[in-house]
C-alpha cells in the first residue's frame, strides 16, 4: 500500500485490532513529532510565518502547504521527498492538535502496527492521521485543506 492511501484521512476512525505501541515506541515517535514540529518551524520562518503551536498557525501552514503543492507539479520530487514533507508537517500539525484540545480529549502519539506510520490516537481506539492528511494536501492540493481538516477533528467529541 502507498503512503498516504489509505481511506482513514478525515474522520475520526477505530484502529484495527492488534498489537498497541509499546510505552518505547511511543516515546520514540513523540520524540520525533517533536524534533520535526522544530523543522517545521524553521521552515516556517523562511516563508515569514511564525508557527507557535496556536490555532491561528493552521492558516500559515496551509498557505505554506498550497505554496509546495504547487512546486510538487513543476519540481516532481520524489516520493520519499514528499513523505518527508509530510512527516515534517504533519508532526506540526498534530502537535498543535494535541496542544489544543485532542491531549485533553485522551489523544496522544502513537502508531497502527498495520501501516507504521505515526498518528494520533485515543484509549477508545479511535484515532487521526495527520500526516497522512499533509501528504494528501501536498499531493491533491486545496481539496485537502488543512485548515477544514483542522476544524473538523477539534470539533468531534
Amino acid at each position: 500500500m502507498k503512503k498516504g492511501s489509505g481511506n482513514k484521512m478525515g474522520i475520526l476512525d477505530r484502529l484495527k485490532r492488534g498489537k498497541r505501541t509499546s510505552k518505547e515506541e511511543c516515546s520514540g515517535i513523540v520524540s520525533n513529532a517533536k524534533k520535526n514540529s522544530m523543522t517545521a518551524i524553521e521552515y516556517a520562518k523562511t516563508f515569514q510565518k511564525n508557527f507557535d503551536f496556536s490555532e491561528r498557525s493552521i492558516g500559515d501552514l496551509e498557505e505554506i502547504l498550497d505554496y509546495y503543492a504547487k512546486d510538487l507539479l513543476e519540481s516532481r520530487p520524489t516520493e520519499n521527498q514528499v513523505w518527508s514533507m509530510s512527516l515534517i508537517f504533519g508532526s506540526y500539525l498534530g502537535e498543535v492538535m494535541l496542544k489544543n484540545g485532542l491531549s485533553k480529549r485522551g489523544y496522544h502519539w502513537g502508531m497502527q502496527n498495520t501501516d507504521n506510520i505515526p498518528l494520533l490516537m485515543a484509549d477508545d481506539e479511535k484515532y487521526v492521521t495527520p500526516i497522512d492528511k499533509i501528504y494528501k494536501r501536498l499531493v491533491n492540493g486545496a481539496e485537502d485543506n488543512v485548515v477544514s481538516f483542522y476544524q473538523m477533528m477539534m470539533e468531534e467529541g
